[in-house]
């Protein structure tokens, strides 16, 4: 793994401010945790590191590269959902598919 860096990174929904002016290192092999009450932006800061949710400016690097334009799948992160969603009538295998 790299390094993940998110400089002056800020996140809008329309008028709503969600992230505003993150600066951020995780060294590789650190372990973070961010921790704030509900709608404080934790989760919507790992889609943006993920991939899932665009940033509104600012910059996201993984190691040297930067990653705002690069496809989840290339950017090597996984993420795992608070709520899951499996289904109970399909096997491990099976549910393991769609992923």
């Amino acid at each position: 793994m790299a390094s993940v860096t998110l400089r002056s990174v800020y996140k809008a929904f329309g008028e709503a401010v969600i992230s505003r002016d993150v600066n951020l290192t995780i060294d590789d092999g650190e372990f973070v945790v961010f921790v704030g009450p509900s709608g404080c932006g934790k989760s919507t800061l790992l889609r943006m590191i993920a991939g899932l949710e665009d940033i509104t400016s600012g910059d996201l690097l993984i190691g040297e590269r930067r990653m705002n334009e690069v496809p989840p799948s290339e950017r090597g992160i996984g993420m795992v959902f608070q709520s899951y969603a499996l289904y109970p009538h399909l096997s491990v295998a099976d549910n393991m598919s769609f992923a």
